[in-house]
């Protein structure tokens, strides 16, 4: 060995052993048939896989088609779940032999807290290391339990489809379909195939660049989760940005391990700056195409790149391909070009509209590293006057693909709607009144049933065939009914629509919007108030909404402030809370919001993910994309039936909840039901 390592490998080693190598246990799953069946001494173990972004498992394809209807159980971290194979390439062997890639995604079924392994984005240089770590999980005496090894890498099969390892460990039985870490970069670089025949042969891995060849969608993509790569590479970059940002909490992250490695030292992006981009990269919509993507490198190279073994599909992949190029490179020409390619996938033609906050940060992020890094002022006009020109010349998203925007609002025209007043009995604290009623579109209320003194147990049954029948009369063909639930401020976290009213059917969030609204609101102090209030409703309904998250200040939790200072805030703003569900949050918040004079509130009654950055930027997107406050009700009930569905990109919205209380529609009667003897 030569260069930097040239002691040999024991301090990248030692390095990895130390800071690298619990952050991919912690990652890395056991794979065996799902929960229920199986003996009790444990689950029989198939294989092993690990987490490649939230909620999404790579494995090998010989160990996840070994379910039945795609379902196979993980377990990790002391919990089981289950999980759904959304992709296997093939799905069977042949005679017992799988070809290569062997991979598959397995797609969690539940929402639940976990580590991600750092992939590598390099294309062409993925064998560059000769010492690599495998992880994974065996059976011994009746057990299954972690294993791990160090190996070489001895060769390449079938044109690179296929990585040999050497036997310095032994690759047991199971760890098929754990990852393959280089030790020197702390990246993953393959998944563990398995066993080669003879005893002392060592292994095969399969690159992870093959997870490129998952399926290119046949149609228009008209969102992120339209192509399952970009969703998943995304979500990955997403992941690691948000840790590496977060100040709050003190774990240690992959780019802090990577940071102290050697091989980036002379390299024109430090680790974070690295993660920084791959995470404003992932901000944005995914080229075009693969041809596309090549012909930006190619005009930031000024000559065509070679892509191999597989071509690069999103702007990680081309990021990783140009990061290559350079590996003997001058810093300052490195960096010159990879700032340029941040510019042009900026200013690139979208399958869809990026919004502008993610573009223009990717260009401050460019020109602002371009200043700290003294590059000459000629090349930072140049980079300027590119961007400029590149943007006037951006054909409109779909103009030439034939592809449609997707529209995420609603006719904002009145609608009928369900009422549901529901109130603790002023007589019986563990018994409830309730009435149902319909609102029609002209705003007037039809009461169609109401009961006293329901214990509190009883309550959803008895409210079955009430619903029923109102949502009989509400609802539209493709278009439910809002259910507005009526509740006092000291309830207004209930979770009513995670109900399933019958019993056996599935939550009403998931089958039409829910929204909360307060029974017992304060009446305003004097016309001047009300007057305000109602000013602040016409503005929210009106738009653009502008989101404010008010308890959570830079992943720290913060005292909302007080009802005189939330009545200063302006009238487009939009109450966001993110502590509701913590320990750390402030119990009176939601009544503090209600004296403050907001009809529109988001909160989240848990917290799936520690660290925030999801939560607030899911809300973000979303308030920004829907732009009034009469189309969030439809929005959060798209994110209710996608958190139902099992869709990984929605899960930040695990518990969310909406305070949407029209003051132009008081709840009629609202205190009879506590009058009534």
């Amino acid at each position: 060995m030569s260069g930097p390592d040239a002691g040999g490998a024991r301090a990248p080693m030692e390095h990895f052993q130390r800071h690298l190598a619990p952050l991919v246990r912690s990652a890395t799953v056991r794979i065996h048939q799902p929960p229920g069946g199986y003996p009790p001494d444990g689950p029989p173990l198939w294989g092993s896989g690990f987490f490649v972004a939230p909620n999404w498992v790579l494995t090998c394809a010989h160990v996840a088609m070994r379910g039945q209807g795609g379902e196979v159980g993980l377990t990790f971290e002391g919990r089981t779940v289950r999980g759904r194979v959304e992709w296997a390439e093939p799905e069977e062997g042949a005679g017992g032999i799988w070809p290569p890639p062997d991979l598959a995604l397995v797609r969690l079924l539940e929402p639940v807290p976990h580590a991600c392994v750092w992939l590598t984005e390099r294309t062409n240089g993925v064998l560059t290391s000769d010492h690599v770590a495998f992880f994974g999980h065996t059976e011994l005496a009746g057990s299954v339990m972690e294993v791990d090894g160090r190996c070489s890498i001895a060769g390449q099969l079938g044109g690179g489809s296929m990585v040999r390892l050497g036997n310095e460990d032994e690759l047991r039985e199971g760890v098929s379909g754990g990852p393959l870490v280089d030790v020197a970069r702390g990246e993953v670089i393959g998944v563990v195939k398995g066993r080669r025949t003879g005893k002392d042969d060592g292994g095969l891995a399969v690159s992870v660049v093959h997870l490129r060849r998952l399926p290119v969608p046949a149609g228009p993509v008209g969102r992120e989760e339209d192509d399952l790569y970009q969703r998943v590479v995304h979500a990955h970059d997403r992941h690691h940005a948000d840790r590496h940002a977060d100040g709050y909490h003190l774990g240690r992250t992959w780019t802090d391990g990577q940071g102290a490695l050697r091989h980036h030292t002379d390299r024109a992006l430090t680790p974070g700056r690295r993660t920084a981009l791959l995470g404003l990269l992932a901000e944005l919509p995914p080229p075009v195409s693969t041809g596309s993507l090549l012909a930006v490198l190619t005009e930031v190279l000024g000559q065509e790149p070679e892509s191999r073994p597989v071509a690069p599909r999103g702007w990680r992949d081309g990021l990783g391909l140009l990061y290559d190029l350079y590996a003997e490179q001058h810093e300052q020409s490195e960096l010159e070009h990879i700032l340029r390619y941040a510019v042009y996938a900026a200013t690139a033609e979208r399958p869809y509209p990026a919004s502008e906050e993610a573009e223009r940060e990717l260009w401050e992020w460019a020109r602002d590293l371009a200043a700290d890094a003294q590059l000459p002022k000629v090349f930072r006009n140049r980079l300027g006057a590119e961007r400029s020109a590149r943007l006037r010349g951006r054909p409109a998203p779909g103009a030439e693909t034939g592809g449609e925007s997707v529209c995420l609002g609603d006719d904002p025209a009145p609608r009928p709607a369900v009422l549901l007043d529901l109130t603790p009995s002023a007589w019986d604290a563990e018994s409830y009144g309730w009435r149902v009623s319909s609102v029609l579109a002209s705003g007037d209320v039809l009461p169609l049933d109401e009961q006293y003194d329901v214990p509190a147990d009883d309550v959803r049954d008895r409210l079955a065939a009430p619903l029923a029948e109102a949502f009989r009369r509400c609802d539209e063909p493709g278009r439910p009914a809002t259910l507005e639930v009526a509740l006092r401020q000291d309830a207004l976290d209930l979770p009513v629509d995670t109900w399933r009213v019958p019993a056996d059917g599935p939550p009403l969030g998931t089958q039409r919007p829910v929204v909360v609204r307060c029974s017992d609101r304060p009446p305003p102090d004097d016309e001047e108030a009300e007057e305000d209030e109602r000013r602040r409703w016409d503005r929210l309904r009106e738009g653009p909404m502008e989101p404010v998250v008010l308890d959570c200040v830079e992943d720290r939790p913060e005292p909302l402030p007080d009802a005189s200072a939330l009545r200063r805030l302006g009238p487009y703003t939009l109450p966001v809370l993110c502590r509701t569900g913590t320990d750390a949050g402030d119990p009176g918040a939601l009544r503090k919001l209600v004296a403050g004079g907001f009809a529109v509130a988001l909160w989240r009654r848990e917290a799936a993910d520690p660290v925030c950055k999801s939560f607030h930027r899911g809300t973000l997107r979303t308030v920004t994309d829907h732009k009034r406050a009469d189309r969030l009700p439809a929005a959060v009930h798209r994110l209710r039936a996608a958190v139902g569905s099992g869709v990984p990109e929605a899960y930040w919205s695990q518990g969310v909840a909406l305070l949407h209380d029209d003051p132009s529609r008081p709840l009629p009667g609202s205190d009879d039901l506590l009058e009534t003897p």
